[in-house]
């Protein structure tokens, strides 16, 4: 088969003649190398990647964020993802417990800007590109953008669809017309200025019209491309998008009104699955790159599993530290080039924790109680031994060398610890223990203390958490292959039931704990175990946002003995969370009135706190979950 080459490059044109300038984004983070640039086409292709990055408008208040920091604020918006420290640094706040007024949030405009700039990049292209006068070149050129735009369409819809919430314990607002089955204003390369100040809200199902005819389009471009690098799309990931489009149809055909043959889209949702993982080549991440200190979640080329990555250069210094949304910062338990990180101390939820077996490598992505706190009289075996004095403080810190732990200084600090689980799991750190011991801890907001589980999963770039223009200089992954093994799971229970399905299940789990059994006997428990094994699988990744939505499992983090911080983020609610469904931002509804009627409702989430003081869970930190609750 013949192949086509494109050289990856991550500049794009300064220097264009006018007509063209226009139409390239005025705001998203530049590299260095940018004016080297040949081609205004080729350059505008590489500013998809670049715009992915990191994008910014000053007009709709929009800091830096990238697609990876996007998927970060919306995660946060799960069961399994908690704050776990002080969130007077949590810029991402507002999504853990549902603040996200599109008009009044400064979180909940993000959605509708950041993809919309994107959706704009990818159209530009399109719009310049004859179809008639194609060499190999711009075959693929056209097969990048329609994967890309398929990739952003179907965020978007799932982000801006809403789900009327479902839990009757809790008032909400009422939209003010019906919104059943609406998704978004699609913008194309054909849409004109008069067409989209009068765009109404597609329906859902005609929004995945055009995602299904992108898909497509960009196969038969793509067919015979070899890509250079992991942020372009090849043909394995218009499979991936396949998969995950059907998925996404299947969920929802009782909310369908074009879409209805269930049965058929969970068929193609196994074969698109399987295609994806024998074209991609690429294999489950091992132990040892999961847990890779200065390669972990950080290189789309030492991590085999990585299907499509987004890329910030070294060079690139505006995308690895402006703003407060750097994805190395966010989830930075190490790096010490921002508070945003370690401050607010990103963890599992202490439920989520204690289920996860210890065979599981992945259990090592969190840092256990033992490592902050280990009592001189434990003993091996038994259950953690809590021991306070009379004023209700921890005793017997044998880190602590000077008896006080709310000492800050490290020196204080010890670097041993007896080891995490069974085989006394060393954890792998750039840093040291006391370096992290020295901050997270009770002086610095973590009132859980020890009870933290704060993630050591992302890690800074080449392990450097230090310096920001190297340690923040990350890669993102936008798609790995595991994601198909648990679709082809999915898939399985639909098509061929239970049975099929844990096996399918035991396959992708079986590498990561051998001696992983999926017990499931009906469709209920087999979900639920499902959600739980996706769910540690794509921590933090914004994976598991879309999961939550589609599946409308709700948001359970309230109970005695939880990690959270605060009690606005302790919320219990079935069904449909509100905090999933952003409204659009303002400019949106000033420009386009056919919007402006169908926003999305808004809720204080004050309506549904499940505690109203902190005072009413933080005695209960550590204690024993099933006796408490």
């Amino acid at each position: 088969m013949k192949k086509n080459y494109i050289i990856f490059a991550t500049i794009i044109l300064l220097s264009l003649n006018s007509c063209i300038k226009e139409t390239i984004p005025s705001q998203y983070v530049l590299d260095s190398q940018i004016k080297a640039s040949e081609s205004a086409l080729s350059g505008m292709v590489n500013s998809i990647y670049t715009t992915m990055a990191g994008y910014s408008n000053d007009d709709g208040g929009i800091e830096e964020v990238s697609f990876a920091s996007m998927h970060a604020m919306l995660e946060h918006g799960t069961t399994q993802l908690v704050c776990s420290g002080t969130n007077g640094y949590n810029t991402m706040g507002a999504y853990c417990y549902g603040a996200i007024s599109a008009t009044g949030s400064n979180r909940g405009l993000y959605p509708s800007y950041l993809y919309y700039a994107y959706i704009k990049n990818v159209n530009d292209i399109i719009g310049m590109i004859d179809v008639n006068d194609l060499d190999d070149t711009k075959k693929a050129y056209l097969g990048i953008c329609y994967a890309y735009r398929a990739l952003y369409y179907m965020e978007l819809v799932q982000i801006m669809e809403y789900k009327t919430p479902t839990d009757n314990r809790y008032d909400y607002v009422q939209p003010e017309n019906a919104l059943t089955n609406l998704g978004v204003p699609i913008v194309t390369e054909k849409t004109t200025s008069t067409e989209a100040s009068n765009n109404p809200r597609a329906t859902v199902d005609e929004v995945y019209d055009l995602i299904l005819s992108d898909l497509k389009n960009a196969e038969t471009y793509l067919a015979d491309y070899e890509r250079t690098d992991k942020t372009q799309p090849n043909l394995s990931v218009v499979y991936g998008l396949y998969a995950r489009a059907y998925t996404n149809l299947a969920s929802r055909v009782k909310t369908s009104v074009t879409y209805k043959d269930e049965s058929t889209y969970w068929k193609n949702v196994g074969e698109y699955a399987e295609r994806a993982i024998t074209t991609s080549e690429c294999t489950p991440l091992t132990e040892s790159e999961w847990t890779d200190p200065e390669n972990g979640f950080n290189n789309r080329n030492s991590q085999n599993s990585w299907m499509l990555a987004t890329s910030i250069s070294e060079s690139n210094t505006a995308a690895s530290s402006t703003g407060s949304f750097v994805f190395a910062m966010i989830f930075g338990t190490e790096t010490n080039f921002s508070a945003y990180g370690w401050r607010v101390g990103r963890s599992l939820d202490r439920k989520w924790y204690e289920r996860l077996s210890n065979n599981d490598f992945r259990k090592k992505s969190w840092l256990a109680p033992n490592f902050f706190y280990e009592s001189t009289n434990q003993q091996e075996g038994e259950a953690y031994l809590i021991e306070k004095d009379g004023n209700g403080n921890l005793i017997n810190n044998k880190w602590v060398k000077s008896g006080d732990n709310s000492s800050q200084t490290q020196s204080d600090w010890s670097d041993s610890y007896s080891g995490f689980g069974p085989t006394k799991y060393q954890y792998r750190l750039n840093s040291s223990a006391s370096w992290i011991r020295s901050r997270i801890n009770a002086s610095y907001g973590f009132q859980s203390w020890p009870w933290l589980y704060v993630n050591i999963k992302f890690r800074p770039h080449n392990g450097d958490y230090k310096t920001y223009e190297i340690g923040g200089a990350t890669d993102f992954p936008v798609m790995r292959v595991e994601e198909m093994y648990f679709l082809k799971a999915e898939a399985a229970l639909h098509t061929s039931g239970v049975a099929a399905a844990d096996n399918a299940l035991e396959e992708i789990v079986k590498t990561r704990n051998s001696t992983y059994v999926c017990n499931a006997t009906n469709e209920k428990d087999f979900i639920n175990e499902y959600l739980f094994q996706k769910g540690i699988e794509f921590w933090g990744e914004g994976v598991n946002y879309f999961d939550a939505k589609r599946l409308e499992v709700g948001i359970h983090r309230a109970y005695l003995g939880t990690n959270c911080e605060r009690y606005q983020h302790c919320l219990d609610m079935n069904g449909v969370f509100v905090g999933w469904t952003p409204g659009w931002n303002q400019a949106e509804l000033n420009a386009n009135r056919a919007l402006y009627h169908y926003n999305n409702p808004y809720t204080s989430p004050s309506t549904y706190y499940y505690y109203k003081s902190n005072d009413e869970f933080r005695p209960y930190y550590g204690c024993d979950i099933e006796a408490n609750n």
